[in-house]
């Protein structure tokens, strides 16, 4: 650490004051810890303020093993230690929805910003301190090889920060083109964010200094398509142009032709579509999806809204029409071939009839014709809200290193922490909390 440095002494250090990382420090500091998180932005909350706050998870080990694709030890421990969670958040008075249906799993919709708060003022009450605009420099390791704090950075100077245990809850790397283009897919390079901008990898990159490990099996992302806006990077555009309902749709590349199972959920269908030509998709449905699915809220306690309507309002490229030879039309005006699309959909609702089995993509969950006009036609491109691929952790959130030790004192969650998820996607906010919990009880914060 620098000499230079002030210096501060603390029982947990957490890096990153969005979801993991303030569940976290609230938990640890009720306990008795004196904790110092610190946060890169100017506010506290992260991307778990742009949420609408669903804490969800899968119903079963299987479901998450199914819809979730990760480390089956790691979706162990997220349901494991949800009921925990749940009542830590009853206990302290935050408000809970009834519990709901969302997605491929069950949950509650909380008051996302009471919680972050109250933990916030848990961290203060116990004698602890949360900074903004600061930055973590470098972890320091002891002798040992134990990692025992952080050199952070602030505009007043340095801070030699001594810390028992340190929690990397930094975000991911979403807001990093360099990265998302090297580990996802170099078209990512471009995509757009539905996300803070902070999350850019300082987690990931610490915990690669003191000899980490990374997820490289792990190349996916949790996200979701949107249509264009010449606004984008607003909040209310993260939420209000995307296409919930698109695993009830056609995804159609520009050489006309489907690419994906759709039906596996407009997340998964969000991973395929980075890949394809121009990284775009036209989403395609007709009236039957539009009434159950297009102007419905994706989960009960999301307020119903006509999806095309709330698109074209905002400058997304799309069409409603009651003939086919218009959906190629416009298809060709942003550079799809349009004859191809038209036969894609035509030969799709003939195999939806009669030969379902037949469908290659096929598809796994619905497949009924979409051949009810009006017709729905939409240009779409991937968002991304935060990366899979983190630091390699068990299942109580420690960082392990490249021989799959433990590196002790050093602890990740939420998206610095890789292996959860890899091909689907079962809750956002439930895993960095429940993996935020795993930690500092971990690291001695029980009961």
């Amino acid at each position: 650490m620098s000499s230079a440095a002030a210096l501060l002494e603390c029982d947990l250090l957490v890096i990153g004051a969005g979801m993991a990382g303030l569940s976290a420090a609230g938990w640890a500091a009720e306990r008795g810890a004196r904790v110092v998180v610190v946060e890169r932005g100017p506010a506290i909350g992260g991307s778990a303020v742009l949420s609408s706050g669903m804490v969800w998870t899968a119903t079963s080990p299987e479901r998450m093993a199914l819809y979730g694709g990760g480390d089956p030890a790691l979706g162990a421990a997220i349901l494991e230690t949800y009921p925990s969670a749940i009542a830590w958040l009853r206990q302290r008075g935050v408000a809970l929805s009834e519990a709901m249906p969302v997605l491929n799993g069950r949950g509650y919709q909380i008051d996302i910003i009471e919680h972050l708060q109250g933990c916030a003022r848990l961290v203060e009450q116990h004698g602890g301190a949360v900074a903004l605009e600061t930055e973590i420099v470098a972890l320091d390791l002891d002798k040992a090889g134990t990692v025992s704090g952080a050199l952070a950075r602030h505009a007043d100077g340095d801070i030699a920060i001594s810390a028992r245990a340190t929690l990397l809850a930094s975000g991911g790397f979403q807001a990093s083109p360099e990265m998302r283009a090297r580990q996802i897919h170099p078209n990512t390079r471009e995509m757009r964010l539905r996300s803070n901008p902070c999350s850019d990898g300082t987690g990931i990159r610490l915990g690669l200094s003191v000899g980490a490990a990374t997820d490289s099996t792990n190349p996916g992302f949790y996200g979701h398509l949107v249509s264009e806006s010449a606004e984008w990077g607003l909040e209310r555009h993260f939420a209000g142009l995307s296409q919930y309902h698109s695993d009830h749709t056609l995804l159609i590349n520009e050489d006309g032709q489907r690419f994906c199972d759709e039906s596996r959920g407009d997340h998964a269908s969000t991973n395929a579509v980075v890949a394809q030509p121009g990284s775009r998709a036209i989403c395609f449905w007709d009236d039957r999806v539009h009434q159950a699915y297009a102007t419905q809220g994706v989960v009960a306690a999301m307020p119903p809204i006509d999806k095309m309507q709330v698109a074209l309002e905002n400058g997304g490229k799309g069409i409603v029409t009651a003939s086919l030879d218009e959906v190629a039309n416009f298809a060709g005006s942003q550079g799809f071939d349009g004859a191809a699309v038209v036969r894609t959909i035509g030969d799709f609702n003939e195999r939806a009839r009669h030969g379902w089995e037949t469908l290659l993509p096929p598809r796994s969950e619905t497949c009924l014709p979409l051949d009810r006009a009006p017709f729905y036609a939409l240009v779409v491109h991937p968002a991304i809200t935060f990366t899979y691929g983190g630091l390699v952790i068990d299942r109580d959130a420690r960082v392990l290193d490249r021989d799959g030790q433990p590196i002790p004192g050093l602890f990740a969650a939420g998206g610095d922490a890789g292996g959860v998820y890899r091909s689907g996607y079962c809750g956002g906010l439930s895993m960095a909390m429940t993996l935020g919990l795993r930690a500092v009880i971990a690291a001695g914060w029980h009961g």
